[in-house]
Formats: structure tokens, C-alpha cells, sequence
């Protein structure tokens, strides 16, 4: 009976000792499990962590003496300045507001006719992640970009109605809203000039600034009637 007694509490000591290994492995795969439950949940909490992109509207004023600069030096190329002089019976005006471009890519199936290619822009005034940006900015916004002040008081800009100006006037120039590189020291702008119902024609400039001061680099004619 002793003998027995003491094989089976041998025995109790050698089944105690097996398990504290299986009791150990337990443990383990349950910790595993619960650990990449945490850290999945962490990762979750990561992801839906809003990313805030301040967007923010392009700031016309900012480069309003860069745009009435530009337009005197287009004037001034174009030897158009005798024309929109502000004189009592002056021969053209200057419409009074830019008109806006619409960006399209060259890939792009929906696009609109007079669009202007944002690879046309990328080769001509600057080809950077940030001028490209820059292009979408300044010609997104809804807000209407008058012509510089500047301007108004050297030439004659239209004040009054379309109509009544044209039954006024027989020649009228319309500045498309220049497209800055960057940096501000390109820009690019497209002029139509329309003297009658099937008369007139458009360009293209390139300006740079050199020496602080804007110069037409490059003229393009676009159309012609």
C-alpha cells in the first residue's frame, strides 16, 4: 500500500510536470491572438484619422501689380496703346474683366473647346509638381478677376454694358486671366482681338520678368478672321 501510494503520488508529481509545459503553450496562443486583435485596432484607429487638406482659394490681390505689369507689357508689344488710350473718342477698349481658361489634361476624353492644354503650360512657363498645382488654382475659382486699377487709369476699360459698348466702339481686346508659374517670375496670357463681326484675331504670349520687370518673350497667333 505504501509502495502503491507513493508510485501514484509519483506519478501525480510526473503528470503535474508534463502539463506545466501544455499550460505555458496555452497561454501563448492566446496572448497571440489577443495582441494582433490590439494592434489591428490601433492601426484602425490610425486610418480613420481624418487627413485635414487646407485648401486654400488662390489669392488674386496678391498679384495684382504682377497682372496690371504683364498687361502694359503686352500694350506696349502689341503697339496697341494709341488705340485704348483713354481719349474722348478713343478707338478700342479693353473688356473689363479677364476671362478664364478652362485646364484639361491631353488624355482627357471631356474637354472643352477653347480649354487650354495643362501640358501646353508645363512646357511653356514652368514644369513643376508645384506649378501645376499653381494652374488649377488660379483658374478654378468661380470669382471674377477685374482688370488691375493700374489700368483702368491709363487706358479705357468697359465700364457699361457689352452692347452698348460695341455700338460705341468698333474694336474691343480681351485679356484672358494670366497663368503664373510658381514662383511668379512666367506667366503665360491669350489676347482676343475683335474689331467686327468676322474681323479679328488672338495670341498667345509668354512673359518673363527680367530684371523685375515683365517683357513678352514669345507671341503666338491663335486665329485669325
Amino acid at each position: 500500500m505504501y509502495e502503491f501510494s507513493k508510485l501514484y503520488y509519483g506519478k501525480e508529481i510526473i503528470l503535474a510536470s508534463c502539463f506545466k509545459p501544455f499550460d505555458r503553450f496555452m497561454k501563448v496562443c492566446f496572448l497571440i491572438p489577443f495582441l494582433f486583435f490590439i494592434i489591428a485596432c490601433q492601426s484602425n484607429d490610425q486610418k480613420q484619422v481624418p487627413v485635414k487638406i487646407q485648401k486654400q482659394a488662390f489669392d488674386y490681390a496678391i498679384v495684382e501689380d504682377d497682372y496690371a505689369e504683364i498687361l502694359d507689357a503686352i500694350i506696349a508689344y502689341n503697339s496697341i496703346s494709341n488705340e485704348v488710350a483713354k481719349t474722348n473718342k478713343p478707338m478700342a477698349y479693353i473688356h473689363q474683366w479677364f476671362i478664364k481658361d478652362s485646364l484639361y489634361n491631353a488624355y482627357d476624353k471631356n474637354f472643352m473647346p477653347d480649354g487650354l492644354r495643362i501640358q501646353k503650360l508645363l512646357g511653356l512657363v514652368g514644369h513643376s509638381q508645384q506649378d501645376s498645382t499653381g494652374y488649377l488654382y488660379q483658374v478654378k475659382g468661380r470669382d471674377t478677376v477685374f482688370i488691375p486699377l493700374q489700368i483702368k487709369k491709363k487706358y479705357n476699360v468697359a465700364y457699361h454694358k457689352k452692347t452698348e459698348t460695341k455700338e460705341q466702339f468698333l474694336s474691343s481686346y480681351t485679356f484672358h486671366l494670366p497663368i503664373m508659374s510658381h514662383d511668379h517670375n512666367k506667366a503665360f496670357v491669350s489676347l482676343d482681338y475683335v474689331c467686327g463681326a468676322l474681323c479679328g484675331q488672338g495670341y498667345d504670349f509668354i512673359l518673363e520678368k527680367i530684371n523685375g520687370k515683365w517683357k513678352v518673350i514669345k507671341r503666338d497667333f491663335t486665329w485669325i478672321a
